[in-house]
């Protein structure tokens, strides 16, 4: 399908892919990230991806469910990237699995609305319940052109010990692991405050983000 209204050009309406991220995308961006921010969305783990023609879209022209999975799991794999911070030098077991790492366990994707090429789509993750063995997250994909969520996934990721072969108890394992738990924690705490709020205060978006029913 032809781009419509302001983005009748095509060049401009896949300018995305564009070093400088195309200035008919650069408002409709601000947007969605200030709006995923204030939902309690990680800020430093958001991804970004210009839907290309041939690579994502099925042939019915809608980007596919395969490229849904994964946009979120390369979100995913920066948020696990986050933890180095805290885990420092045992960081390198959990992204080689030789120590105690991570395994998702268990997720859970609904898809909201069609997207098409031309658009962009921003990918964040937020974590809302944290136990010492594992951690449950959302991951929300937002199209910039809809300027809504269009995707989203639900599930949660298990410590695993991969010299042992068992699920790791963080606060067992101690050190940087206990630490690890604590920041997780954390962000989870004040992750769920700034969605409950945001939730409270934009009913109508809220609403919008739920996706038609079908």
């Amino acid at each position: 399908m032809a781009p419509k209204g302001p983005m009748a050009d095509p060049v401009e309406a896949s300018s995305y892919f564009h070093p400088s991220g195309g200035a008919a995308y650069a408002p409709l961006r601000e947007k969605v990230v200030a709006q995923a921010t204030a939902m309690g969305y990680d800020v430093a783990t958001m991804t970004e991806h210009g839907v290309a023609w041939a690579d994502d879209q099925d042939p019915f022209g809608h980007v596919g469910g395969a490229t849904y999975i994964h946009l979120i799991f390369k979100c995913n794999f920066r948020l696990f990237e986050s933890f180095a911070k805290t885990l420092k030098h045992k960081y390198d077991g959990l992204f080689r699995a030789t120590g105690v790492g991570v395994l998702t366990k268990t997720y859970a994707t609904d898809l909201k609305r069609q997207v098409t090429y031309p658009d962009c789509l921003l990918t964040a993750p937020r974590i809302t319940e944290v136990k010492p063995d594992r951690y449950f997250c959302v991951t929300s994909i937002w199209s910039y052109r809809q300027q809504a969520i269009v995707a989203e996934t639900s599930g949660y990721v298990v410590f695993f010990d991969y010299q042992k072969g068992k699920i790791a108890n963080l606060l067992e394992y101690g050190d940087v692991y206990a630490d690890l738990h604590a920041d997780l924690t954390e962000r989870s705490k004040i992750s769920t405050a700034l969605n409950e709020k945001w939730v409270q205060d934009n009913p109508k978006l809220a609403r919008k983000n739920q996706g038609p029913k079908l």
